[in-house]
């Protein structure tokens, strides 16, 4: 991702939504090809067909050290620009947010 210049994060959100990557200036929230990531969680995918699909993560594991509000917040500025919102559970189950493939 160092390819990219800065931007703001609605702009992160724009541009993973049109495919390109982007970072934000802090580097909390960026886009890396098909994924859009915030603090090292995988809010986002964008599929082949360039469907948009946002985490609606509740986040209540993470350790006492990571704020939380930070990567809620790309969640709820996502979610606006996203074609469909999957809960928690189907994130959970599904293999466009599974860290490795069940087969």
């Amino acid at each position: 991702m160092s390819d990219s210049r800065p931007t703001d994060n609605l702009n992160v959100i724009k541009d993973w939504k049109a495919g390109k990557n982007a970072r934000n200036h802090r580097g909390t929230l960026w886009a890396d090809g098909p994924v859009l990531w915030s603090q090292h969680h995988k809010i986002g995918h964008r599929t082949e067909a360039g469907v948009c699909v946002i985490a609606d993560l509740a986040l209540d594991d993470v350790p006492g050290n990571y704020n939380a509000q930070v990567t809620l917040m790309h969640i709820h500025l996502a979610k606006r620009y996203a074609d469909t919102v999957f809960h928690q559970l189907v994130c959970e189950s599904s293999p466009l947010f599974m860290k490795e493939l069940p087969f």
